[in-house]
């Protein structure tokens, strides 16, 4: 019989958390969600940056492909027999996750177009690729019309010294020289919840659209259980394809028995469309997935250091884009 708290303690996984922040250059018309946008001016930098063999010579054919920095972090394939419990996938989820917040669609000159990224596992040992990338994309332009930009400022998330702030924003680039100030300390999951229980109601906020399958179909039709194996395949999968050297338990029974005793008390979820551009399709798509909130009740201790990890890491498909961000706050 388990009696501890962490019924399932999860893998270590590393991760940077960087803001961008760049400034137009002209009046530059954008779209709503620029989370699309971003991703794919970033892969199209980052791929002139560092490609040596030219766009004649597939990735799936490269055979720098296991060292370089866009296969890595755009192009994951698999090598070998994953898990039993990941098979299935075509390739490893990306280890990169864009949150473009929310700005205006039109900014004026000299507005600035902030963003934030993450970068998990051993993307992290990529960072001056990505800066330089993000510096590439900003000149290069962004949206249809290829709005130029420049990129002035970026922070990253770092330990702090202050007992009452763990974390703070580091200034990491000087614009100036266009150089890097210094070599950031990865930060690792799970963290620790920024919250307790006092109680045993919560609510969960998905506040970008999130795209998760049950039963082979996008559903809004769930229970907390099935919430928590989609939160910790998320995790796992990261950790398997990311972490070479951690060592994985894919035992975790006794956390999904025990998400059986954690209820849904409030179901307030509606579906969501938005609209982006596929440079690979040459067309428009619809991306849609669902927000609102579920009020959860029950036992929830076990659970807070997958649910803080889901915090950082989205869940679901199309987290590169920023799709799947949530939260969880007290209910009171």
């Amino acid at each position: 019989m388990v009696t501890d708290d962490r019924l399932y303690p999860l893998p270590s996984l590393r991760y940077l958390h960087l803001r961008f922040i760049l400034q137009a250059e002209t009046e530059a018309r954008l779209p709503e969600f620029k989370g699309s946008m971003l991703r794919g001016a970033f892969g199209h930098a980052l791929k002139k940056t560092v490609c040596a063999m030219g766009p004649e010579i597939l990735c799936s054919k490269c055979m720098l492909k296991g060292q370089c920095a866009f296969t890595r972090l755009f192009e994951t394939f698999i090598q070998g027999e994953p898990p039993r419990f990941l098979r299935g996938l075509d390739t490893a989820p990306r280890p990169i996750i864009f949150d473009p917040g929310a700005t205006p669609p039109v900014l004026q000159t000299g507005d600035p177009l902030p963003f934030e990224l993450k970068l998990l596992g051993s993307a992290v040992d990529f960072l001056p690729y990505v800066v330089f990338a993000v510096l590439q994309m900003a000149q290069s332009g962004l949206g249809a019309q290829r709005h130029p930009f420049t990129l002035t400022e970026v922070h990253c998330l770092q330990p702090s010294n202050t007992p009452d702030l763990p974390l703070e924003w580091a200034t990491l680039y000087d614009a100036r020289t266009q150089s890097l100030l210094f070599a950031p300390t990865p930060l690792e999951l799970p963290s620790s919840p920024p919250f307790s229980i006092q109680h045993s109601k919560f609510i969960i906020q998905f506040l970008t659209p999130i795209r998760l399958k049950f039963d082979g179909r996008y559903s809004l039709d769930f229970n907390f259980r099935a919430l928590v194996f989609k939160m910790l395949r998320r995790v796992l999968e990261l950790v398997y394809f990311y972490e070479p050297n951690a060592e994985i338990n894919w035992e975790f029974h006794d956390l999904l028995v025990a998400a059986d005793n954690v209820h849904i008390t409030r179901h307030d979820l509606h579906w969501a469309d938005q609209q982006r551009y596929s440079n690979r399709q040459q067309t428009k798509m619809m991306m849609g997935g669902f927000i609102g909130e579920l009020e959860l009740e029950g036992n929830l201790q076990p659970f807070l250091d997958l649910i803080s990890t889901a915090e950082i890491l989205h869940i679901g498909k199309g987290t590169v884009f920023g799709l799947g961000k949530m939260r969880m706050v007290n209910s009171e």
